[in-house]
């Protein structure tokens, strides 16, 4: 099977908008731009102008300093974007569910909520410096069940998620669910990160930010790492590709 076959089918039927492409010295009346800019505005392009769409210079250093194909990468407005994004295109509203695994990130549960999804919740083990029961997960994941989430190094306990466990997960979850791996903290981690299971498993999504190691918090820059067909299916449900001018209403910030 496909992994869109995971996604909400309602979704993958609408043919994505497509903003009119930009050209230098050109007047896009289509796009209701004024001719004019600001008093003031010495920017290269102009604030008169929209941005473009996709951020193409910022994926291709992103894919550059993470080795990852450009096409297999989506920016967002931090990595809670990439969450709300994520559950609504797979969770359809009072029918579909994600499975978390608390203590852990609150988000995927506000987002879930927001958008009327159920949630599982299967505890980390607290005796056993809060770890993954993979037992308990894989027991819970059903027909409803669209997304897996595991963050590693977990937010708020700080542990990363023991690898075979995580694999277990990944390779028993094929065709039933993804599975997305926070690994927002990654880089404080003294073990490696999960991008051999993304390339392993198309099911496997990871979540990045620029938010924490290199303290670019105010930038609010995400990234999705995914197979391009997830990718290619969440652009257009990303607020970035619509309008970057829009601030965020997430309280928390990832």
């Amino acid at each position: 099977m496909s992994v869109l076959d995971l996604a909400r089918q309602e979704l993958r039927s609408i043919r994505p908008y497509v903003p009119g492409a930009y050209e230098p010295g050109c007047i896009r009346m289509n796009a209701n731009e004024s001719p004019w800019r600001m008093q003031g505005d010495k920017t290269e392009r102009g604030l008169n102008v929209y941005p473009p769409p996709r951020p193409s210079v910022l994926t291709a250093k992103l894919g550059g300093y993470y080795g990852i194909e450009q096409r297999q990468i989506l920016v967002t407005r931090g990595s809670s974007e990439a969450i709300d994004v994520l559950i609504r295109g797979f969770c359809a509203a009072g029918r579909d569910s994600i499975l978390i695994t608390p203590p852990t990130f609150d988000m995927y549960r506000l987002y879930a909520a927001i958008q009327n999804a159920g949630i599982k919740r299967v505890p980390l083990l607290a005796d056993k410096d809060f770890a993954l029961d993979a037992d308990a997960v894989l027991a819970a994941v059903d027909g409803t069940t669209k997304i897996v989430f595991i963050c590693s190094p977990n937010n708020p306990t700080g542990q990363s998620m023991a690898r075979a466990d995580v694999e277990r997960i990944c390779r028993e979850t094929v065709g039933r669910a993804l599975v997305v791996i926070d690994e927002a903290y990654h880089e404080f981690a003294e073990v490696g990160d999960f991008l051999d299971l993304r390339n392993r498993y198309e099911h496997v999504v990871l979540l990045r930010t620029l938010s924490k190691f290199v303290s670019l918090a105010g930038v609010r820059c995400g990234l999705v790492v995914a197979v391009p067909e997830v990718i290619e299916f969440c652009r257009p449900y990303c607020r970035r590709t619509r309008s970057r001018r829009r601030r965020s209403r997430s309280s928390s910030k990832r």
